[in-house]
Order: structure tokens, then C-alpha cells, then sequence
């Protein structure tokens, strides 16, 4: 699972039947301990109903499908929760990792 940030929201007049009423949004990756967005944005169905803004977790492939009831729904990337924080444990000096 990937964290990113949604940067924005599709539109389209025509989409398979399977994703009638989801949404597309457009995600960034987002380093989870700087907070920077990198890369270049993508886009991603949207089973949850999430905003502009929010941190999100998502997933690509086949398992990408599995954020729906349908499994057979044509994305090859979703978004799969909404992250409410993030808690990073910093280095210590006797840590081996």
C-alpha cells in the first residue's frame, strides 16, 4: 500500500458501467516524512468518496479491484483508505535498521 495526496478530481461523460457514480481523482505521492509531493500526479478510482486534500492509501494491479464490491471492475489503480495521521519513529543513535 502507497500513500499519496489528492490533488484533484476528473470528469467524464462516458466510463465503463462498473464505475458509474465513482469517481476519478488525480493523486501525487506523498513522502510520508517530509510531507513534499514527488512525482508526476496520476489518476485513480475513487470507491470511498474521498476530497480534494486528503492523504489517502491506495493500491495498483489486480488488487486495485478489490476496494469494490464488483471485482471486476476495469481500474488498475484505487484508492483504498483515508489516512488521518501519520507517525513517524525517528532513528535513534543504537538503532540498526
Amino acid at each position: 500500500m502507497n500513500s499519496a495526496k489528492v490533488i484533484g478530481k476528473t470528469y467524464s461523460d462516458f466510463m465503463h458501467p462498473s464505475l458509474e457514480g465513482k469517481d476519478i481523482k488525480i493523486l501525487q505521492i506523498i513522502n510520508a516524512e517530509t510531507g513534499k509531493l514527488e512525482g508526476r500526479p496520476f489518476f485513480a478510482a475513487d470507491p470511498l468518496g474521498v476530497s480534494i486534500d486528503e492523504i489517502v492509501a491506495f493500491e495498483t494491479s489486480f488488487q486495485a479491484t478489490w476496494s469494490f464490491d464488483d471485482h471486476m471492475v476495469p481500474v488498475d489503480c484505487s484508492i483504498t483508505a483515508i489516512i488521518d495521521s501519520l507517525d513517524i519513529e525517528e532513528e535513534g543513535p543504537d538503532d540498526n535498521r
